[in-house]
């Protein structure tokens, strides 16, 4: 009888890991929205065997004097109306119906004024599916029936998107291993690493940081070691070798 037990209970566990599951990728987690442009494309890859479904939520960020950020909901009603007074991200189309091993696009289009650098957190979100808000097909529908009817971990993922002003001025000072952004935009510093001076191609591992306007960035060096990234200034960008 235990023998018997165990088999069923193995047959449940192998079925459940071999049950069909969406697995999102947004690419990057953020995104450059310059003062040239009003519009990006922003690409979602399903790279599961099952259909996803992904509802796209935008917030506006917002930081105080000491660089906590809180965030508060766009108004999309407003923004589709071209209310004057309004202004943020649209991501159209906001839902995505994504088949296994397939991708598709939202375009994310920013409304308003462009007087100040804004910063948003776009969230893709898997989601078990309503007929009425995916608009799906009859097919469509017996496919989400199933899919609500099985227990899923989905997992989400957030990007944020920055916005230029419309006249960016970029004003970035290097002094005594300090980064100071003195400009209107926030500065990239990309694939920041600590390298060894003995054997300069030795580095740690690249990482992003974001120095937004007013802001500065101290780069933590040991002894023995230099810094190399890439200074990402809008649409410019220069390699920065501290030992020069």
């Amino acid at each position: 009888m235990k023998r018997v037990l165990c088999s069923l209970l193995l047959a449940l566990v192998a079925g459940t890991t071999h049950a069909s599951t969406p697995q999102i990728n947004v690419g990057g987690l953020f995104d450059y929205l310059e003062s040239t442009h009003s519009n990006l494309l922003k690409r979602i890859r399903n790279t599961g065997d099952a259909t996803a479904y992904v509802r796209v939520d935008v917030t506006q960020m917002h930081f105080d004097a000491d660089g906590k950020a809180s965030e508060t909901p766009v108004d999309g009603a407003a923004l589709v109306r071209n209310d004057p007074a309004a202004h943020g991200v649209i991501a159209s189309p906001s839902r995505l119906i994504i088949a296994g091993n397939g991708q598709q696009a939202t375009r994310l289009i920013y409304r308003g004024a462009r007087d100040q650098e804004r910063y948003y957190r776009l969230r893709f979100i898997p989601v078990a599916p309503g007929a009425e808000e995916f608009s799906l097909s009859e097919e469509q529908a017996r496919e989400a029936a199933e899919l609500n009817a099985s227990v899923r971990m989905f997992t989400g993922y957030g990007t944020i998107l920055f916005i230029a002003p419309e006249h960016a001025t970029y004003a970035t000072r290097l002094e005594e291993g300090r980064v100071y952004n003195d400009g209107n935009a926030t500065v990239v510093l990309n694939n920041l690493r600590q390298c060894e001076r003995a054997r300069p191609d030795t580095c740690t591992p690249g990482i992003i940081v974001h120095v937004r306007p007013g802001r500065s960035y101290a780069l933590q060096q040991a002894d023995g070691q230099f810094t190399r990234y890439d200074l990402k200034e809008g649409d410019s960008q220069r390699s920065i070798d501290s030992r020069r």
